[in-house]
């Protein structure tokens, strides 16, 4: 997000100062240069949609760029260098500092807070991972409320199962990395499950429809199962493990992180 938003704002300079050279009017620069960034943005993001306050952002400090050198830019040809007055100056400064703090805020908000920041700011930072990036918005309507209560019933089915599962390498998941996560089940007996399908979705947990990852776990001994898992994307995730046999089904859920560094 920084490289196209601070990257587009130095292309537009170039441009500028290129068209100047090139004898364009100061007036056509501005346009010519602020309009060729902004439109590719505009371009790029319907095909990978950052979030419309990340293009926004983009847009803001594309145009500010662009209207900035169109006004401080009109200097003619062998004209004596007067220093700017200072108005402009504050001016120029207060909408670059604007842009920078409105680029570490979105970064934030994505990415979350650098681990060595976080740990200056947050309580046990230091001690444990923290996620510090948004993770969305949570529903509190009647439609959450019936969810809650079918949770409850499905919990209490579960429970007569008897059943006994142990997850491990969820925690151990980096990006870009693959790992092996692995699944030991019994019945109610304490006998090893065998014959269930074993799946594992992994979702955002404001949106249960944006799923990051899915995987089917293979056996590979009696009760036992595991898949190679990767993530593409960091943040904090909720992985589902899903457990079918028959007409019997065990659903267990557990929220994860994938730290970006």
């Amino acid at each position: 997000m920084t490289v196209t938003l601070f990257g587009g704002a130095a292309l537009i300079a170039l441009l500028y100062f290129g068209l100047r050279l090139a004898g364009v009017s100061n007036y056509w620069r501005g346009v010519i240069s602020g309009a060729l960034p902004t439109l590719a943005i505009m371009f790029y993001s319907l095909s990978h949609w950052p979030g419309g306050d990340v293009v926004a952002l983009h847009l803001a400090l594309y145009v500010a760029t662009a209207i900035v050198l169109t006004l401080t830019g009109d200097r003619k040809a062998g004209a004596p260098r007067q220093p700017m007055h200072w108005i402009p100056k504050i001016i120029v400064g207060f909408f670059l500092t604007l842009a920078l703090l409105m680029a570490a805020f979105v970064s934030i908000s994505i990415s979350g807070l650098p681990p060595f920041v976080a740990q200056w700011f947050l309580p046990n930072a230091a001690n444990k991972q923290v996620y510090t990036a948004f993770s969305g918005e949570v529903p509190h309507d009647e439609a959450a409320a019936k969810v809650v209560s079918q949770y409850m019933k499905k919990s209490e089915r579960q429970r007569q199962l008897g059943w006994r599962i142990e997850v491990a390498g969820l925690d151990q998941l980096k990006l870009g990395q693959a790992g092996e996560v692995t699944v030991s089940a019994s019945d109610s007996a304490q006998q090893p499950l065998e014959g269930a399908t074993v799946t594992l979705t992994i979702k955002h947990p404001a949106n249960g429809a944006d799923t990051g990852k899915s995987a089917n776990l293979s056996a590979f001994a009696p009760g036992r199962y595991r898949a190679q898992v990767s993530m593409d994307r960091p943040g904090q995730w909720v992985a589902v493990l899903l457990i079918e046999r028959g007409q019997d089904k065990f659903e267990t859920a557990k929220e994860i992180i994938v730290p970006a560094f």
